[in-house]
């Protein structure tokens, strides 16, 4: 045992610093476990994936071996929510406890910082938005108050201003149209200060989206940090393959081609005001973007991303797609026109003109009638989403590139890599996760597996109904919302309802409010995705004084942290496979089916496996919870694989039938400390 493991050990051990400073910490092997091998691989400069189950304290885990180390850390988490936790919470209590101040900076990408220079444009500017719009001038007026005092300029610290905001583009800065040293605010910028301050700390929290977008544009600092850590750190890492995708690749979307129309007709009238029909050419962009978003099509399995095998995205007519693309092309083609001529009157005119000789570029490159993507292992596809959003995308089909790439020098240069989440594989490899980043290949890898201290068997049951239709049967959804109807008057709510997609959360929303209408069932308020924001709705739920079911799919799967009793029947509606002809998933299937082995074994349900225990790990957050876990799919009990997929998840008392099912609801009401709702019937 080397002497940085022994600190460790002594750090956590009965009577040790943490226990002191937190009456309520409970000695945990697995967190020991957990943090000895943090230790040996910093020690060692080794890569280290763990994965931690829900309970174990990853977080003091890997904080506390590398604040003992001395070392350099980069720390990296999927969420800048999770990084102001990080930053703001668990990093301070580990230093306290332990008594060794270090440290430590939060720095995120720039459009969570406000802009002092756009956001002084907007309100007084030559295209100032308050004579045409009250109330975003009046949201501006209450950012500007808020700039003058906050000392961060980070956004989070408006809670009323969320990542949905119309306020926020008028607000932040991106690459494209940050001025850079040629901006009057330069000296106040809060990007830069930000950015500064993490190059004088020992320690930097990050979010995965600002590492990939950094490892590749090299634009805001990190890839300057990166070679200055001996850790790095990758908290939910399950992520990180997902998330690199795009950064991997090109894209050209709705959303930037919105923005440069914005900038447009604001910068243009400035600074060339006369010159060129600027809210003509501005009005070009919205009107050709617009056009591809209201393509029609046909989407054969309701997934958000389309695959584009030849000269349209699929469902989508060629004709049409070429049209309307087209159209888009001459729209990008006449600003840049409009600003060669113009692009010396200003640095706004020659940053715009930049932005759309870039765009053009992309898009010329993606968008034509061709038969397939131009890089030999690229994807190509398209992505739709709700208010007229659209993404074209061509990337590599993982992340595994850019990682073999960052990790090729292997323990010789000293640098320790941390990879870290309660959802990393359903073997002791780790496969699942280390094939994704293409670490199964590289020398080195360590992997470690640390249970969750939960007693699932008496917290925890299993419910897999017999009697439901077939998952693809037209009927599955209404019968499983009677049988949430059921459950849920019967518990008095508290119950989350997880669909694989957005539509059959819809569906399911609709059907228990027309149950509740209809007074088939007892009075329940329905919370559905998609009318309010996921932090509303979380909220809403979690102070609930009614009977309330919350429904929702996609992000709602992970990181949502429901602990006591406001959450204690978790429905999963079916299996979450992949759509079938999801690009990504058929790009990977292939590849598998390539090296003569199974894209179902491979990769689909591999897939299932970890995104079923990523939604089934909302369930039981504490040691003093207690829930049932319904999976509303009977596939489970009649095909080969309900095993597989059943053997990722804890060992839960299983519940047979409906009688079984009515008795445990039952047994919640009556051993919960209040209740609230309606009685057991």
């Amino acid at each position: 045992m080397n002497e940085l493991e022994t600190g460790v050990r002594a750090a956590f051990a009965a009577g040790g610093p943490l226990a002191r400073a937190h009456g309520d910490l409970r000695s945990r092997e697995g967190q020991l476990d957990m943090a000895g091998a943090v230790a040996r691989a910093i020690e060692a400069g080794d890569r280290l994936a763990v994965e931690a189950g829900t309970g174990v304290g990853k977080t003091f885990a890997y904080l506390v071996p590398v604040l003992l180390s001395g070392r350099r850390a980069l720390l990296s988490t999927a969420t800048q929510a999770l990084q102001d936790q990080l930053f703001a919470r668990d990093i301070p209590a580990v230093a306290r406890a332990l008594g060794l101040p270090v440290r430590a900076a939060l720095l995120k990408g720039r459009s969570s910082y406000v802009c002092l220079h756009r956001l002084e444009q907007a309100l007084h500017g030559p295209a100032a938005v308050g004579p045409r719009d009250p109330a975003i001038a009046a949201g501006l007026a209450q950012v500007l108050r808020w700039a003058t005092q906050s000392r961060s300029g980070d956004l989070a610290e408006l809670e009323a201003l969320d990542e949905r905001s119309p306020l926020r583009p008028l607000v932040t800065s991106t690459r494209d149209n940050c001025l850079g040293a040629s901006c009057p605010r330069h000296d106040d910028c809060h990007v830069n200060r930000a950015r500064g301050e993490a190059l004088q700390a020992d320690w930097v929290v990050i979010n995965h989206h600002l590492f990939f977008a950094d490892q590749l544009l090299q634009e805001s600092g990190v890839a300057t940090l990166l070679p200055r850590a001996d850790v790095v750190v990758f908290d939910e890492a399950h992520v990180l393959n997902d998330t690199g995708i795009p950064f991997l690749g090109r894209s050209v979307g709705a959303g930037q081609l919105r923005e440069l129309a914005r900038d447009l007709a604001s910068q243009g009238p400035r600074w060339a005001r006369g010159q060129r029909p600027w809210a003509h050419l501005a009005l070009g962009i919205e009107q050709a973007t617009r056009a591809i978003a209201s393509l029609p099509r046909q989407t054969a399995s309701g997934g958000a991303r389309s695959r584009w095998p030849g000269a349209a995205p699929e469902g989508v007519d060629a004709a049409a797609w070429a049209h309307a693309s087209a159209g888009l092309a001459q729209a990008l083609l006449a600003v840049q026109e409009a600003l060669l001529a113009t692009a010396q009157a200003a640095a706004e005119l020659e940053r715009l003109q930049n932005r759309v000789q870039a765009l053009r570029v992309v898009w010329a490159g993606m968008a034509p009638a061709m038969a397939a993507p131009s890089q030999p292992d690229a994807v190509r596809w398209m992505e739709w989403g709700e208010r007229h959003h659209w993404r074209v995308v061509c990337a590599p089909p993982d992340s595994s590139a850019l990682f073999q790439a960052l990790l090729k020098d292997g323990p010789s240069d000293g640098r320790s890599w941390i990879f870290s989440s309660a959802t990393l594989g359903s073997d002791d490899t780790l496969g699942w996760f280390t094939r994704g980043l293409g670490l199964d290949v590289l020398p080195g890898l360590r992997t470690l597996r640390v249970p969750s201290p939960f007693d699932h068997v008496a917290q925890a049951a299993l419910y897999v109904p017999d009697d439901l239709p077939e998952p693809g049967d037209a009927a599955h959804t209404p019968a499983l919302a009677d049988a949430v109807a059921r459950w849920a008057s019967r518990l008095g709510g508290r119950t989350l309802v997880l669909t694989t997609t957005l539509r059959a959360a819809a569906r399911m929303a609709d059907h228990l409010e027309g149950l509740v209408a209809q007074g088939r069932c007892a009075p329940l308020r329905v919370l559905a995705q998609g009318r309010g924001s996921r932090r509303a709705l979380l909220a809403r739920f979690r102070g609930a004084t009614e009977a309330t079911v919350l429904v929702a799919s996609a992000s709602f799967w992970e990181g949502v942290d429901l602990a006591g009793d406001v959450l204690q029947l978790l429905v999963i509606d079916k299996l979450p496979f992949a759509p079938p002809d999801d690009p990504l998933m058929a790009a990977r299937a292939q590849r598998m089916e390539a090296a003569g082995m199974s894209a179902f074994n491979e990769v689909h349900l591999p897939e299932a496996a970890m995104a079923l225990k990523q939604g089934a790990g909302r369930l039981i957050r504490s040691e003093t919870d207690r829930g049932v876990l319904v999976i509303g799919d009977r596939r489970l009990l009649t095909r080969s694989y309900g095993n597989r997929l059943l053997a990722v998840l804890p060992d839960m008392r299983r519940l047979v039938d409906e009688a079984d099912m009515a008795a445990a609801l039952d047994a919640l009401v009556l051993t919960r400390p209040s209740t609230t709702g309606c009685p057991p019937t």
